[in-house]
């Protein structure tokens, strides 16, 4: 027995429905794909399932197809705000291989085609680029080595302060010592050196007859 014939309607179940589409999906794009290989022809399926999602396939380019039929039918594909947002992207991407082009110029690359005009302005650019160039480094260089001397005045600065620090402290270590007496006590066994402190003072006798007498 032969399979029975398919009523054509909507599927009311999602997921029946949604197992039909992609079935239905791929047996079409596989049908395509024998057509365009069978007959030589330029095939382009555009596929937008009910949730919105895209699904295309194209045995070349697919704007490239898209513009032959533009061009055929003789109608746009989009409206004029499209339009004008496409030419800027194409003006947006001609600057940018222009800026590309003038970088490798700049480096010396891809300059045998250029003219002898172009390779003129080329190199006054290029003269003008490399004064540039030497006065900014002029610049950090000066300002580079001004930076460096302050540096080291301010070195030479906290070393005079360290020099005068360690002055005082060797003046008051002498001072202490001049007040008191070095004295060695040699015990049993080796010298052993102390500090002996003799503190100078002056006797004031108390007795009338010792002033008078001077004694």
């Amino acid at each position: 027995m032969g399979r029975g014939k398919i009523e054509i309607k909507k599927i009311e179940n999602s997921t029946n429905r949604q197992v039909t589409f992609s079935k239905r999906r791929g047996g079409l794009i596989k049908k395509a794909q024998e057509l365009s290989i069978l007959c030589s022809a330029e095939v382009a399926v555009i596929i937008f399932s009910n949730t919105g999602k895209l699904c295309e396939f194209s045995n070349s380019s697919m704007s490239k197809i898209l513009g032959k039929y533009q061009k055929e039918k003789g109608s746009q594909l989009w409206d004029a705000e499209h339009q004008n947002l496409y030419n800027e992207i194409k003006r947006l991407k001609e600057e940018n291989e222009r800026f590309k082009s003038n970088l490798r110029h700049m480096k010396g690359e891809d300059v045998n085609s250029l003219p002898l005009e172009d390779l003129c302005l080329l190199e006054q650019a290029l003269e003008i680029a490399i004064e540039r160039v030497r006065t900014k480094k002029d610049h950090c260089f000066v300002e580079e080595l001004y930076n460096s001397r302050k540096r080291l005045s301010s070195l030479e600065e906290e070393n005079k302060r360290l020099r005068e620090i360690a002055g005082n402290c060797r003046a008051m270590t002498m001072e202490r010592e001049n007040g008191y007496g070095v004295s060695n006590v040699y015990g049993g066994g080796e010298g052993v050196t102390s500090l002996h402190i003799s503190p100078t003072f002056r006797v004031q006798p108390s007795h009338p007859n010792l002033k008078d007498t001077g004694y």
